[in-house]
């Protein structure tokens, strides 16, 4: 029998891109799962299409920045369900902007979303993964781990949550729960993916790297290996490895790559 078969998980952000195909896996591994998006057109289309493939599921639109917005879907959840075993807090944007462009509106956006809409969710649902000794999964980026030219605001964020994840696995050790963050590379972009622009709007993305990206379907198919493996942290593609080892062994490599990562992206954006 598989690991998920039976467990009820919510996604938040899974009516595109890496959460959507981590609800398929999930789903045709045997879960019971939890569509959420804002998007009521794009949740809908996605809940047809796993209730095609016979899984079994249901949605929930909400706006995972708005606190009263996470009580209702933790609530409809746990209520149709009747308990959660994994919440994993993918609902997330991108950025693009250097500091001194970055307006007060666009930062205050990506805070809400990156990193409000995940503490929101975490805290509603905390009581019953407790219940069920199950799992809580962030969805990073390495960005989570060195602050990336044109991108503060989303690197901002993305280290909140590596903060956050710490905490919580400190605090509740003792309940047996799992608490894992994953820090994803380049990923398979949906082709109407958008950005948070410097000035707050959303536009379209512009590619600043030419390496072929991870597929979602292998990006979805790690993260169900850290929920089963209760993995604490896992970071993917070998260039987010190697840049792991040297923050630790080399921050000056690392610092060099970042500069000639700004200069590829005021080259882009000017």
């Amino acid at each position: 029998m598989s690991f998920f078969e039976n467990k009820v998980v919510c996604i938040t952000g899974s009516s595109k891109g890496i959460g959507k195909a981590t609800a398929i896996l999930l789903g045709q591994q045997g879960a019971k799962i939890c569509l959420n998006g804002r998007d009521e057109t794009a949740l809908q289309k996605t809940l047809k299409e796993l209730k095609a493939i016979g899984i079994a599921c249901i949605s929930i639109a909400a706006d995972v920045s708005k606190e009263e917005d996470c009580t209702t879907l933790i609530k409809a959840n746990v209520d149709h369900f009747g308990k959660l075993d994994i919440l994993i807090n993918n609902a997330g944007i991108s950025s693009r902007g250097l500091v001194e462009d970055i307006s007060t509106e666009a930062w205050r956006h990506i805070i809400d979303v990156n990193l409000l809409g995940s503490i929101f969710p975490t805290i509603h649902a905390l009581p019953h993964i407790i219940n069920s000794k199950g799992s809580i999964v962030f969805i990073s980026s390495l960005g989570g781990k060195v602050g990336m030219p044109g991108q503060s605001n989303y690197s901002v964020t993305k280290m909140g949550l590596t903060a956050f994840a710490q905490s919580l696995h400190t605090e509740h050790k003792a309940d047996n729960i799992h608490i894992g963050i994953i820090y994803l590379g380049f990923v398979e972009n949906e082709k109407d993916k958008k950005v948070l622009s410097a000035i707050g709007n959303y536009v379209p993305i512009k590619q600043l790297n030419n390496k072929k990206p991870t597929s979602r379907e292998d990006a979805a198919l790690s993260i169900a290996k850290a929920i089963i493996k209760r993995k604490k942290k896992v970071t993917l593609t070998v260039l987010g490895k190697l840049q792991a080892i040297l923050l630790r062994l080399s921050p000056a490599a690392v610092n060099w790559y970042l500069r000639k990562e700004l200069e590829k992206f005021k080259e882009h954006y000017n």
